[in-house]
């Protein structure tokens, strides 16, 4: 094709040594700016969580939400539930059932470590994360019977202390 058959198929803006790129080009092009832009404000954002953990106190995340400390020094993320067989709001159970949230933790810029924490009385309701414990609180929600729970509607409710509750959570 030559330079004029180009531009019969529409503007074109002229680029050195006689080529050409069409308006449908150069949108195209505009378009995957955006979207790089956008990703990127995206993957930025979770690096800067905006829930801040008190010690001893409770703090809640949704599933893909994370939290630090005021100093930044430790970072706390919600992954989601791998396993939810509690009892549904309004039944009658021989059990209560137990259910598993996945948590990480980050010291600094260092590596994410990942740590499993279930609701079960009897099971490790507390993991030691460095010098300290994160500890799930409550699990929300709970099902009720013929409602699938949507893997993002989950809530923990963590705390990080200085000692772990008991002595069966170590």
């Amino acid at each position: 094709m030559t330079g004029d058959s180009l531009n019969r198929l529409g503007p074109a803006a002229s680029l050195p040594h006689g080529q050409h790129v069409s308006v449908g080009a150069r949108c195209a092009t505009a378009v995957i700016i955006m979207a790089s832009l956008a990703w990127t404000a995206c993957s930025l954002a979770g690096a800067n969580p905006s829930v801040r953990v008190e010690q001893g106190q409770d703090f809640s995340l949704r599933v893909g939400e994370s939290a630090q400390t005021p100093d930044g020094a430790l970072r706390i993320g919600f992954d989601g539930v791998t396993a939810d067989s509690r009892c549904p709001k309004g039944e009658q159970c021989i059990r209560a059932g137990d259910a598993t949230a996945r948590v990480w933790f980050q010291q600094g810029s260092g590596p994410k470590e990942t740590r499993e924490l279930r609701t079960a009385p009897e099971a490790a309701q507390s993991a030691r994360v460095l010098d300290q414990f994160i500890r799930l609180v409550r699990l929300d929600p709970i099902a009720i019977t013929g409602k699938a729970i949507a893997k993002s509607d989950y809530v923990a409710t963590l705390r990080l202390s200085r000692t772990a509750a008991s002595e069966a959570e170590r």
